[in-house]
């Protein structure tokens, strides 16, 4: 399966707008920062900063075979919700149920290390245990297992250099 980024303000800002809320309803099974208000929306909602974008945040779509997959949002230092002395953080990653365990998930990845070079943090709700063993995993073999990971206040981090 051919694997892309796109960037999500060219022309599918639209498409992650309408694709967002299920990202979010799947993470508030493991944290209670997000939750659905009375009238049927997430809050917080922070989607509107990424996709006005700026030289510290990359909204970015996954496009598997010509079709939108999912979304990357990369922050870029001196990014504020980031650990100083990092170039990178992987803010949120999601990929639709149709694409998962197809290698979707892990093509994407690779891409956006190959696409930002630096030093990374991603990171995990620490309940969610799923993502945290698809991160240990996709970063583990990217790096060759060259990677520390820990866990810290609210989150599980893994840091790598991309190579």
């Amino acid at each position: 399966m051919k694997i892309e980024l796109a960037v999500a303000a060219r022309g599918l800002a639209t498409w992650v707008r309408n694709v967002y809320p299920l990202y979010l309803h799947d993470l508030s099974a493991f944290t209670d920062y997000y939750s659905l208000g009375a009238d049927g929306l997430w809050r917080p909602d922070h989607l509107d900063d990424w996709l006005a974008g700026g030289p510290l945040q990359h909204a970015l779509v996954i496009v598997a075979d010509g079709d939108p997959a999912g979304f990357a949002f990369v922050g870029q230092a001196p990014f504020a919700h980031m650990t100083p002395g990092r170039d990178f953080r992987l803010c949120e990653f999601f990929v639709l149920n149709r694409f998962r365990r197809r290698g979707v998930g892990r093509g994407a990845a690779f891409a956006i290390f190959d696409r930002f070079r630096g030093e990374w943090e991603v990171t995990e709700v620490p309940r969610n245990e799923g993502a945290i063993a698809f991160w240990r995993r996709v970063i583990g073999e990217y790096t060759r297992g060259g990677f520390s990971d820990s866990l810290e206040p609210g989150e599980q981090v893994q840091v790598f250099t991309s190579r």
